[in-house]
């Protein structure tokens, strides 16, 4: 799927951890327009692909809800895992953007499901969840400004939880998949610092409408799965006359029904 655009992956550099306390966040910090990572409230992104016999969906929703973290007003982003049709995560991921463009990451609540050889629900837990406190859990960016080739950063620094990093590789990939053909897309390469130094999947965004496509890649660091975007839309938001219209149209069906 992915054409051109990237000979070999550049060598990277130990990763730099932003200062979010340089940052500026004005009152619209909730809504990015940062080209690669829009966060417009509404948008539904759906992905879908076989990863090593299953099929992976990720349907990741821009909520409109925000919540306040450090004083930093931020997006919440619902993203829903699923694995041959099981739910097996919800991730409620917290973004904002500053004044100069940059996305960043302050956090996010995790809940697992995990299921028996049967795929009875036999379980849940919270593995993989922090919350930036300034102090020990501090934000990462998402999505910078404006992403250089060799750029390596953290996107989540939490010590007992997560050392997630990205470094950018190209800024003129090229993407062709089912749901669209895409240039100029930035190629990054993505880890956890946490687990050890290894790359283990690529990320692609494209500009205006964000991740495209996801490569999870071997321990020979060959892409070894893709899984692409597959549909996108826009869902109204609460008290919308199309929400309404809906509910009172299922009201009249229910009076009907008595």
């Amino acid at each position: 799927m992915l054409l051109s655009g990237l000979l070999s992956t550049p060598a990277w550099a130990d990763p730099v951890l932003p200062d979010w306390t340089a940052a500026t966040f004005g009152p619209g910090s909730d809504v990015s327009e940062n080209r690669y990572y829009p966060l417009q409230p509404g948008t539904l992104s759906i992905y879908e692909g076989m990863v090593d016999g299953t099929l992976e969906r990720i349907e990741t929703f821009v909520t409109f809800q925000t919540i306040d973290i450090l004083g930093v007003r931020s997006r919440v982003i619902r993203d829903r895992t699923y694995e041959d049709g099981l739910l097996v995560e919800v991730a409620r991921d917290w973004y904002a953007e500053d004044n100069d463009g940059n996305v960043w990451y302050f956090g996010e609540f995790v809940i697992n499901y995990n299921y028996d050889d049967d795929g009875n629900l036999i379980g849940t837990n919270n593995h993989g969840s922090w919350v930036a406190d300034g102090i020990t859990n501090l934000p990462g960016i998402i999505m910078p400004a404006d992403p250089q080739v060799g750029d390596s950063y953290y996107q989540e620094f939490a010590p007992d939880v997560a050392l997630d990093f990205a470094v950018v590789n190209s800024l003129d990939a090229i993407v062709n998949i089912d749901f669209g053909n895409f240039t100029d897309v930035l190629h990054t390469s993505e880890g956890n610092l946490f687990d050890g130094p290894e790359i283990v999947e690529h990320k692609l965004y494209a500009l205006d409408i964000g991740l495209v496509l996801i490569q999870e890649l071997d321990d020979a660091g060959e892409v070894a799965f893709e899984i692409p975007l597959i549909d996108r839309y826009m869902v109204p938001g609460p008290g919308s006359a199309s929400v309404i219209a809906s509910l009172a149209m299922l009201g009249s069906r229910r009076r009907i029904r008595r």
